[in-house]
């Protein structure tokens, strides 16, 4: 015996799907993390480049992750390297990693005598076999300027890490400061942290069924200078009466075209299956309208540290 309807759940056809609240985070997440970078928001590292405040952004440092033997994990100065293409708001195109330099040796990507991948979210490099830690290990690369994450749900500490331009010089000083901790526990600055709240209120669709789910969405902008902090406040503000077109997250994962894999490597169809406009174009799942945006004033925390919210509202048709 199956039952009728008054013996189910309403709007679940699987319980392990993503519902709105999850969908509506997966996909702000990766509307400004794209959006930003579409709009020029990356720095390309060539070799050799140094920065304002001295250092070699080009040179990788050793890691001191004590999940793998020394010498097999290489990081840069920034996380979030950038692995997109078809950027159009910009004539500048991000630099596609084609290999690693070890000591003025080059290395391409599918090189069988040193073989290694590309750690992309964390912006390292980690070997197969582990190299001399006196190596001298370069990079030509791109990076996000700001790091779009989740305020909530991660699965392990995570420490904001101020300065990251500013402290080139000590990045290859051992255990220094911010850098003795692990890549993907630091949250590099700029940062916006998406949270996304359960529906608030449902509104009637149309006669004979439908509902508007209603949800609230915030944003925690957090900089080291009150420019960017404004700067990146009015940005989510200008999306106020915005449509955009949302993905179904459970689907891409079943497809298997998500890009990253469990090691944080970049999956063989990413380029251009896992694209956000693609993800939008090819899982599209319902339109979100976004609207009644609002923000709060910046608080200054310390001589560096800046916070600032904005709040919208979403209406999506999903019931």
């Amino acid at each position: 015996m199956t039952g009728g309807p008054h013996t189910k759940l309403s709007n679940v056809s699987n319980a392990q799907d993503s519902t709105i609240s999850n969908i509506l985070l997966d996909n702000f997440i990766n509307f400004y993390d794209w959006g930003f970078v579409d709009r020029g928001s990356f720095y390309n590292i060539n070799i050799p480049q140094s920065g304002l405040y001295g250092g070699d952004r080009h040179k990788l440092r050793l890691s001191d992750d004590p999940r793998y033997t020394s010498g097999k994990v290489w990081e840069g100065y920034r996380q979030n390297w950038v692995w997109e293409s078809g950027i159009d708001g910009t004539t500048q195109q991000p630099i596609n990693i084609s290999g690693v330099f070890i000591d003025g040796t080059f290395y391409a990507n599918d090189n069988v005598s040193n073989p290694f991948y590309i750690d992309y979210p964390n912006g390292r490099i980690v070997f197969d076999d582990a190299i001399s830690t006196s190596s001298d290990v370069q990079l030509e690369y791109s990076h996000k300027w700001l790091q779009v994450v989740p305020a909530e749900g991660v699965s392990w500490f995570r420490q904001i890490q101020s300065r990251s331009f500013r402290n080139e010089s000590e990045f290859h000083v051992e255990n220094s400061g911010g850098w003795a901790v692990l890549g993907q526990s630091r949250v590099q600055l700029p940062a916006l942290a998406v949270e996304v709240i359960p529906p608030r209120t449902l509104e009637g669709y149309q006669l004979g069924g439908g509902q508007w789910v209603n949800n609230e969405v915030l944003f925690y902008v957090i900089t080291e200078n009150h420019w960017e902090c404004a700067n990146i406040m009015d940005t989510v503000l200008y999306q106020n009466d915005k449509t955009i077109h949302l993905y179904d997250p459970t689907q891409v994962g079943m497809s298997g075209v998500s890009p990253f894999n469990y090691r944080n490597e970049l999956r063989e169809n990413a380029i251009p299956s896992g694209l956000y406009p693609n993800l939008v174009d090819n899982f599209y799942w319902r339109k979100c309208w976004i609207n009644n945006s609002r923000s709060n004033d910046i608080t200054q925390l310390s001589p560096d540290l800046y916070i600032g919210s904005v709040r919208c509202s979403t209406q999506v048709n999903a019931i």
